[in-house]
């Protein structure tokens, strides 16, 4: 019979040694992750990752780290959640003692934990854009929120300067679940995006079409208006504010809106063209005219008003000029072909300004490409084809 002191002591050596042989499966994580043997590396320090005694231990997480991330980086056949465990473990290893020291300094300094992590962060950031590109938009989500936790690490602008931020995670995250059909959680990125500020006037026009989509339409309208006080140039957020108010057939309240505004501030120079855009789109060719002058009268340098008069002239001219093509009568003819070339004639310093201040705007381009053929003007006509072909 065993006595009992006997069997405690037995029970005791026993435990010893299995804490042992999982301390040992971390030493071996570690030989074998410096000889590149990843397979062996992986299935040592899972062992030691699901065993109690060692799942929570500092010298484990430091291997699991390194491990992880050379497999995701290297192998990632071996594990498709190899750069989340990856993250997971340099987080942790990233935690501080009771002296605010990181758990892993005997092994790593902290700069070394830091810069690892930092690739986490590109990794995971190119891997939620390859995830989008094939259509996988739930993993790329996943992606994105995994590298939420990695931006506040990083203190010295090493994700900032590859263009990866909280503002571009957030939105690059909406493209995903807009593609994914979930509102609430594109309206969600969405509004956070607007709480921050970001320098992105299309944030607003998709916030519209959410809320028009879910009907919606005065809160639509509430975004656009607070889309255009941050944003008052930006022409995709005035045409967007406007095909609203004509679906909703409601442009006569939009243009006494503006008309109020500019009895208020008849020197901002905006708000005749936001009117002279609405006139233009709604076919009053006279009263659009009008304010395209008076808006470039009060800033010359206004690209939006310059083209637009410009092209206002440019598709009065193009319609004459077909109604000529259109008459077998002679006389109709030269006196409309005439007046057309009176119209282009006038269309051309305004697009020719608007290309002056926006080389790489297509659509100028474009006029003034087919405006110089017209004029026989062959040599220019050609530079903007040109110009076009370089732009693409």
């Amino acid at each position: 019979m065993i006595k009992k002191g006997l069997l405690t002591l037995l029970v005791l050596v026993l435990f010893t040694n299995i804490i042992s042989a999982q301390k040992h499966n971390v030493v071996n994580a570690s030989i074998a992750l410096r000889n590149e043997e990843y397979v062996d590396a992986k299935k040592y320090i899972d062992e030691a990752y699901e065993t109690e005694s060692t799942s929570n231990d500092a010298k484990m997480w430091n291997y699991r780290s390194q491990i992880y991330l050379q497999i995701a980086l290297k192998k990632s056949d071996l594990d498709a959640n190899a750069i989340f465990k990856a993250t997971e473990a340099h987080l942790k290893c990233l935690q501080t003692d009771k002296k605010g020291r990181v758990i892993v300094r005997k092994w790593t300094a902290k700069e070394d934990v830091l810069a690892r992590t930092i690739q986490c962060g590109y990794k995971l950031f190119n891997k939620a854009i390859e995830e989008y590109n094939i259509g996988n938009y739930k993993s790329s989500l996943k992606h994105y929120a995994a590298i939420s936790e990695i931006i506040p690490l990083d203190t010295e602008d090493q994700l900032k300067r590859g263009n990866i931020t909280r503002e571009t995670i957030l939105y690059n995250s909406f493209f995903s679940s807009n593609k994914l059909k979930d509102n609430a959680k594109s309206k969600e990125l969405l509004q956070q995006l607007v709480d921050i500020n970001f320098n992105e006037p299309a944030i607003f026009v998709h916030m519209s079409s959410i809320l028009i989509e879910e009907g919606e339409t005065d809160k639509a309208l509430e975004y656009l208006a607070l889309g255009r006080e941050s944003f008052e140039e930006d022409q995709g957020l005035i045409n967007t504010e406007i095909n609203l108010y004509i679906q909703l057939g409601r442009t006569s309240e939009l243009i006494g809106k503006l008309g109020e505004a500019i009895a208020l501030d008849e020197e901002n120079e905006l708000l005749y063209f936001n009117r002279g855009t609405i006139y233009d789109q709604e076919g009053d060719i006279n009263n659009a005219e009008k304010d395209y002058i008076t808006a470039i009268a009060l800033n010359p340098s206004a690209f939006g008003a310059n083209y637009n008069l410009g092209a206002l002239y440019f598709n009065q001219g193009v319609e004459t000029k077909n109604k000529a093509n259109a008459t077998s009568n002679n006389s109709l003819y030269e006196k409309l072909n005439n007046e057309a070339d009176a119209v282009f004639a006038k269309a051309l310093p305004f697009l020719e300004t608007a290309h002056n201040l926006n080389a790489d705007d297509k659509n100028t381009l474009l006029s003034l490409k087919q405006l110089y053929y017209l004029k026989s003007d062959y040599a220019k006509s050609e530079k903007m084809k040109k110009l076009i072909t370089e732009l693409k």
